[in-house]
């Protein structure tokens, strides 16, 4: 399985819970391991995103980071995946000193850490910024990932409240990222609508939307998706549970691949949303009744559309092609 759209907060196993919590002295709560979760009755992204407040607060140190990255990477290569692009926002990692320097280097030591073994699975980095933050702190992030761009670092987000500020706020940023020759990612079109994807393709130079399923497919937005060959970060269960969408069945998955439009399926939060790639396709097999080589058309999007180099994609295709068997057979077994 390939996952392109996997926040590291969001994705601490229980283990790494208990661990880090007694390591930093941090109390899990009464309700742990129910309150990692989101509950089933989510009425907002805003209140998913509470979700993320315990996480955040076990990694607040070099090791924590770093153990958290390498335990990632060392499940998702257990559980078959072939690769990952793993992001986090380096900014919610200082509240007790460390510097968002201090916070890249320890997930790239991490994942080169974890990596060294991993035959046939490869992963990377990606830096959010946030939303809610300044200018500056965000802008510190930017040029954090044209330094390490090098060093497993492969592309810059915008993550947090959509409705904190539209994308045209976010210019400047983002206009330094491109003039830095960034990768750049946007999370859109999931708690707000279709003009928000358009901005964030149009102002700021995204590549990939992260969701992005209120995109409306009129012939004026479908011919600019199709010439930037942009790629949407789908992620179904997390989308039903911001309540984005009502139901599986609402997944423009189809709609969007019949015109040519870029669609990867993702998990968002392995563990805030208690899912998996391989949980995702299940999910979407029993809706859509996929085929396998509908699958390998969607795993292979994930491919293209990543940020891997052209040596690793050539690796992944070849991996694809020997595991999409087994992957099969896994989605349509439950």
């Amino acid at each position: 399985m390939i996952d392109l759209h996997l926040h590291l907060d969001g994705s601490l196993s229980l283990e790494d819970f208990k661990y880090l919590a007694e390591r930093n002295h941090v109390e899990l709560g009464k309700e742990f391991p129910k309150n990692v979760y989101v509950p089933n009755d989510c009425k907002s992204l805003e209140e998913y995103l509470t979700r993320f407040d315990l996480p955040c607060s076990l990694l607040q140190d070099e090791f924590s980071i770093a153990y958290v990255t390498a335990s990632l990477v060392n499940r998702l290569y257990n559980a078959g995946y072939i690769y990952a692009e793993i992001r986090f926002a380096p900014q919610l990692h200082t509240m007790k000193g460390m510097s968002q320097e201090d916070a890249v280097r320890a997930a790239v030591s991490g994942l080169k850490f974890a990596l060294k073994d991993k035959k046939g699975f490869d992963a990377n980095l990606i830096l959010c910024c946030m939303r809610q933050s300044s200018t500056e702190v965000n802008m510190e992030a930017i040029k954090l990932a044209d330094a390490f761009r090098l060093d497993k670092v492969v592309a810059v987000d915008l993550a947090g409240p959509e409705a904190f500020h539209t994308g045209d706020f976010y210019t400047p940023l983002f206009d330094e990222a491109k003039l830095r020759g960034l990768n750049i990612i946007i999370h859109a079109g999931e708690a707000c609508g279709s003009e928000e994807v358009i901005r964030c393709v149009d102002l700021l130079h995204a590549q990939r939307i992260g969701h992005g399923v209120h995109l409306e497919l009129t012939p004026k937005n479908i011919r600019k998706m199709q010439e930037k060959r942009i790629a949407f970060e789908f992620c179904p269960t997390s989308n039903l549970q911001t309540t984005s969408l009502p139901d599986y069945k609402s997944v423009p998955l189809r709609e969007f691949d019949k015109y040519g439009i870029m669609v990867t399926i993702n998990s968002d939060n392995m563990t805030v949303s208690d899912t998996d790639v391989l949980k995702e396709f299940r999910h979407l097999f029993k809706e859509f009744k996929l085929q396998k080589h509908e699958v390998r058309h969607f795993l292979t999007n994930s491919i293209n559309a990543s940020f891997a180099s052209s040596e690793t994609k050539t690796m992944l295709l070849a991996e694809l092609a020997k595991k999409i068997d087994a992957y099969y057979e896994d989605i349509i077994r439950e």
